[in-house]
């Protein structure tokens, strides 16, 4: 069965073109956030796909249990599928967080923010579930770690880059994905794009494309951009059981317990 996926996708991966950009990410990771900023540095440059609808493609690459149109998917499929040469003509943005701010991020998402959305007693148990919860945000990562050689490039991004050092991460984006806007376009256009302006924005239903589940912050897709805010979200006990984990990530994340 694997087998057959890894032709498949292989076949498939000529189906895109040659150096096709791909944004990839765990849900929560601040993709839609980076992909905002990414659509207005292309409005900006004169890049030759810039008309095309799909300059670059952003998912999740099978990594998430639920659409917002209350679509559930096969949560296995990550787990049973571990090669990626779908990307293996393309040119890879590899966009994570901490994964234990992703997974309260994600436990709203889960929970508020689709149309038959999931129920659990409490987050604790979200958390604690070994195929929903923490050990998929590992699985996740390890897995593309071991196939970053897959693609024509890859760059992982991280989410705290992009707040503490966000105008020099971008202008790395912007040199990656060949855009080549001047620095001081970079630096407006992050400015422009803070969580709070973003938030407002989601609230006041003026971004494209996002669906309204309600006003309240566990409700919104821009909720609360802080980094290390789960432990004052996550009891003790969950900290310690994702600490554990956390230490079968891959060091190449840099992500430290």
């Amino acid at each position: 069965m694997k087998i057959w996926r890894d032709i498949k996708d292989f076949i498939l991966s000529y189906y895109y073109p040659k150096r096709q950009f791909f944004l990839v990410s765990f849900p929560k990771t601040g993709r839609t956030w980076l992909l905002y900023m990414v659509n207005q540095m292309k409005e900006q440059s004169n890049h030759i796909l810039k008309k095309e609808r799909y300059f670059i493609f952003n998912e999740h690459d099978n990594s998430e249990i639920i659409l917002e149109d209350g679509t559930r998917n096969n949560p296995l499929d990550v787990f049973k599928f571990t090669s990626r040469f779908r990307y293996k003509r393309g040119k890879i943005i590899f966009l994570v967080r901490d994964p234990r701010d992703v997974i309260v991020s994600h436990f709203y998402q889960v929970t508020k923010r689709s149309k038959n959305p999931f129920v659990f007693n409490s987050i604790s148990e979200f958390v604690k579930d070994d195929i929903l919860g923490f050990k998929r945000i590992i699985h996740f990562y390890n897995l593309w770690q071991k196939n970053k050689d897959i693609p024509q490039d890859f760059l992982l991004v991280s989410y705290e880059n992009l707040i503490k050092n966000g105008v020099q991460e971008l202008q790395i984006i912007n040199d990656f994905l060949e855009i080549n806007i001047s620095k001081e376009s970079v630096r407006c256009i992050y400015e422009e794009s803070s969580a709070s302006k973003m938030r407002d924005k989601e609230i006041n239903n003026k971004l494209e494309g996002f669906n309204d589940f309600g006003k309240s912050e566990n409700q919104l897709k821009v909720r609360n951009a802080k980094i290390g805010g789960y432990k004052s979200e996550l009891s003790d006990d969950d900290i310690l059981f994702c600490n554990n984990e956390m230490e079968k990530l891959n060091s190449y994340f840099n992500y430290k317990i």
